[in-house]
């Protein structure tokens, strides 16, 4: 019959290739969860600016369509045109401000 740590010291794994967590010190789980962190912070934000430049994109295509069709069809008047274009101006730099920072500060900040 074997001792207690025969049975533990057969069953442990090799140096270096520990798979649990517990036993690494806690900068080596700080430092693979910082990892995996900035990693999915930086797919979130790919993301994000994708999605930035398809809204943005949509957005401008439809103002232009309707300051095309506004001298034959619809026939907004001045105020509604000046709103539309004031708005689109906020739309276009608010989200490119937003995806900008983003990518460029340092958490935290």
């Amino acid at each position: 019959m074997q001792s207690l740590e025969e049975i533990i010291q057969s069953r442990a794994t090799p140096i270096g290739r520990d798979t649990d967590i517990d036993a690494d010190d806690l900068t080596a789980q700080r430092r693979r969860f910082e990892n995996q962190r900035y990693k999915e912070d930086t797919s979130h934000r790919k993301w994000l600016a994708v999605w930035t430049a398809i809204v943005v994109t949509c957005w401008l295509g439809a103002v232009l369509y309707i300051l095309i069709m506004n001298e034959r069809f619809i026939c907004l008047s001045d105020t509604v045109l000046t709103s539309l274009l004031a708005t689109t101006t906020l739309n276009v730099l608010g989200l490119s401000f937003i995806v900008l920072r983003g990518h460029f500060l340092l958490p935290g900040k």
